[in-house]
């Protein structure tokens, strides 16, 4: 049996949110206040946990200007021992394939009493019935018991858990069934070890020489007429053979409650990471030797106090070692995001749910191993923003930052990631953003792709009678198989406007909802930004210095393609030539965003100005506006 879907209705931020959930590893992603604890909490309320800790409705989870909420879960996949556990709650309905499969649902339905609302909750009613409309029986507390969760909260005190205690980690593993608590053997056994050792013990010349001087103490004062003398109590008071079952059981729990969790010495401090580890690793062998109960597991943040290299072993682990066990776990590392299958993350944003899984999104089946491969800890950013912004290559990756920064929005005030996914690869990060399914609710953050267009000038060909020129002209060979590189040139578009706007088409073919592509005008990033206005500071960053600059050709598209030839004949090529342009204007433009906006690609402000929120700051005398409405959004 599986948790299968969660559904909020006026909870804290969700006014109505639905989520599938997979069988196992379920990874919620998301900026903070997307809802992750919140979701995780709303199983918590329903289930409630195996923990000592209790968990109530309060005034603050009612959605602001609500006074009713639901949580509904439903299971699937149930046993024949399940069935058995449930059978008055089942429900008995379809699935897509019209097959009648048995479900268990369980609601969870409060109001505020405006009457006797308070401040300690007494106004709050809450019910918990089965029943896909809700209005099933009651459920009573012996199967909320066999439903109840291991949760892990986000700021664990490992230590304290670890140590010795009636509900400690060591105890329950020790007293468990599958453990030495289901063995009566080894239990006599550790009991008579104990009451032999502690015979002895009180047996020993110190502690009666100690016990006589508090006997001593006592005669002195209290009264003549009612003795009293002092015992020392300790388990092994009976010998083992004395003891009925119930005295049995009562001395194995003190022996186990005595014991203390913790990791061996190896001459270093154990901080709190590997503590944390530990603790978890106790959770895991509790819901692995409970043969009785749902086995879900709740985590908030698992990747606390461990470093990167932990938190990829942890996953690893999770993923490979406890494929039977559901997980639900909250993050905001981008290395567990990373390390997980696409298939596996639910993305969260403004209290609703967007799981990546096959079948959810446009990604289609050859993308989850592409991205799997490529989706490294950089790029996994992109699950923790309010927007992404897609790029080709280093250059767009290093200068865009800057220029951001340079017209006032600075992509990290606006919560926007940047990622450089190269070639044509960004329209398989793009799919991750646009769902499957016609209408809903789309994914709420924006996308955009930056990409070139890959048109070269007709004055880059390299041949005799153009000094200017460096790249091939390549005609077909239908004979090699050779296609040659003509619908690369802006001659072959003269006549064909249909091939251009198909070119076009193409590279813009996963827009839709909030992702939307921004094409450069011509060629590549570095060739618009010399022919728009920003050629001698491209010269600059190429050459060293301004030297040289007054021999180009004045003509702006030759001017630009000598520069951009510079660039790729230097063995550097464009990262080091973009590294030190953002260095010359961040100097140049610092205090006149407006004239270095007038020199930008209108494409690349355009992309900026998408991604992040509009701001018109008006011009003063002595502070410089920090951006403008860019000319031509759509």
């Amino acid at each position: 049996m599986y948790l299968s879907s969660v559904t909020a209705e006026n909870f804290r931020g969700f006014e109505s949110t639905h989520v599938t959930l997979n069988k196992g590893l379920n990874l919620l992603v998301g900026e903070n206040d997307a809802g992750k604890t919140s979701l995780i909490d709303a199983v918590r309320l329903v289930l409630d946990t195996n923990s000592a800790e209790w968990v109530r409705i309060k005034y603050s989870d009612f959605r602001s200007g609500s006074t009713k909420l639901k949580i509904s879960l439903k299971f699937c996949g149930l046993s024949a021992r399940d069935g058995g556990a449930f059978a008055e709650y089942l429900t008995f309905e379809k699935d897509e394939d019209g097959v009648t499969q048995t479900t268990l649902h369980i609601t969870l339905t409060a109001s505020i009493n405006e009457t006797q609302a308070n401040n300690n909750s007494q106004g709050i009613r809450t019910e918990i019935r089965a029943g896909s409309d809700d209005d099933g029986p009651h459920l009573d507390r012996d199967t909320r018991l066999y439903l109840s969760t291991t949760y892990l909260k986000p700021l664990r005190d490992a230590e304290n858990e670890l140590s010795a205690g009636r509900m400690s980690r060591l105890s329950q593993l020790l007293g468990s069934k599958s453990s030495i608590g289901g063995n009566e053997l080894d239990i006599e056994r550790l009991i008579t070890l104990i009451v032999q050792a502690n015979q002895s013990i009180k047996a020993d010349p110190s502690i009666s020489t100690a016990q006589g001087s508090v006997e001593k103490l006592l005669e002195q004062i209290t009264f003549k007429d009612t003795p009293f003398s002092p015992v020392i109590d300790m388990l092994g008071s009976k010998n083992v053979v004395d003891m009925s079952a119930a005295e049995k059981n009562s001395a194995f729990k003190a022996i186990v409650e005595r014991l203390t969790l913790g990791l061996n010495e190896t001459g270093l401090s154990h901080g709190l990471g590997y503590s944390n580890l530990l603790f978890m690793a106790a959770e895991f062998m509790l819901l692995t030797q409970a043969g009785e109960g749902f086995p879900l597991l709740l985590i908030e943040e698992p990747e606390a106090h461990l470093h990167p290299q932990l938190q990829m072993k942890f996953i690893q682990y999770l993923v490979e070692q406890q494929k039977g066990l559901q997980c639900i776990l909250s993050t905001h590392s981008p290395n567990l995001a990373s390390k997980v299958s696409l298939e596996n993350i639910i993305l969260m944003n403004k209290g609703q749910c967007f799981p990546l899984r096959k079948g959810a999104t446009l990604l289609d089946g050859d993308d989850y191993p592409f991205l799997e491969k490529f989706l490294d800890v950089s790029k996994a950013n992109m699950f923790f923003a309010k927007s992404v912004l897609l790029v080709e290559g280093d250059g767009e990756n290093i200068l865009l930052p800057t220029i951001a920064k340079l017209l006032g929005r600075p992509l990290e005030d606006y919560g926007v990631s940047i990622v450089n996914v190269g070639n044509l690869a960004y329209k398989r990060y793009a799919k991750i953003y646009r769902k499957k399914e016609v209408g809903g609710q789309s994914f709420p953050m924006k996308v955009a792709c930056v990409t070139d267009l890959d048109i070269w000038p007709d004055k880059a060909e390299k041949k005799q009678d153009n000094d200017i020129g460096f790249k091939v002209k390549k005609e077909p060979n239908p004979a090699e198989g050779k296609k040659g590189n003509l619908n690369r040139w802006v001659s072959y578009y003269n006549d064909k406007p249909d091939d251009l706007a198909t070119r076009k088409a193409n590279k813009c073919e996963q827009d839709g909802e909030n992702v939307k592509t921004f094409i450069s005008e011509e060629w590549t990033f570095e060739y618009c930004l010399a022919k728009s206005g920003l050629a001698k500071e491209l010269y600059c960053s190429v050459n060293g210095s301004e030297v040289g600059f007054e021999n180009l050709s004045d003509d702006p598209e030759e001017k630009a393609i000598q520069i951009y030839g510079m660039i790729e004949k230097k063995s550097s090529g464009k990262t080091e030539a973009t590294y030190k342009l953002a260095e010359i204007l961040s100097k140049a433009y610092q205090e006149d965003p407006i004239e270095l906006k007038n020199k930008l690609p209108a494409y690349i402000v355009s992309a900026i100005e998408y991604v992040t929120e509009l701001i018109i700051i008006e011009a003063e005398e002595e502070q410089p506006a920090q951006i403008l409405e860019a000319e031509g959004v759509e």
